[in-house]
């Protein structure tokens, strides 16, 4: 009886730690140099309402980043508020780190063509791995 017991609760927690959602990217990422991501970047920190954001086209998931060239990222969630954080360019992409109070955010800006201007944004939130493509605006 212990054995079964014993048996069933291992399978369990393999069960249990499998991950939830699993979902795949429906395009191709690009990997391009600093340059290339120049036209998305704000002068200075100081004004929060600078010349250009990017905004998701996707309004189901509403985020707006604005990246400045100090290497700092100002953000807003309709759900989560604002923020700030750091981005860099690393491997062809630009990798943005967050921290709030219960969790941390790590994002990626790819290209997604090859000599296109078109983006998208990766992230996990709690829901699993979300693919969603960026739209740049002036405000």
């Amino acid at each position: 009886m212990l054995r079964l017991r014993t048996g069933f609760l291992a399978v369990l927690l393999m069960v249990g730690c499998q991950p939830l959602y699993k979902a795949e990217r429906n395009y191709e990422v690009y990997e391009k140099d600093q340059e290339f991501f120049q036209p998305l970047l704000n002068g200075s920190t100081d004004d929060v309402d600078a010349k250009a954001t990017v905004v998701l086209e996707d309004q189901s998931y509403p985020i707006q980043l604005q990246l400045y060239q100090d290497g700092r990222f100002f953000y807003h969630l309709k759900r989560l508020g604002d923020g700030w954080g750091t981005w860099s360019h690393k491997n062809g992409f630009l990798h943005l780190y967050a921290e709030r109070k219960l969790f941390v955010m790590n994002l990626e800006i790819h290209s997604i063509q090859q000599d296109g201007n078109a983006l998208s944004l990766e992230f996990s939130d709690r829901f699993g791995p979300k693919f969603l493509r960026l739209q740049k605006t002036l405000k």
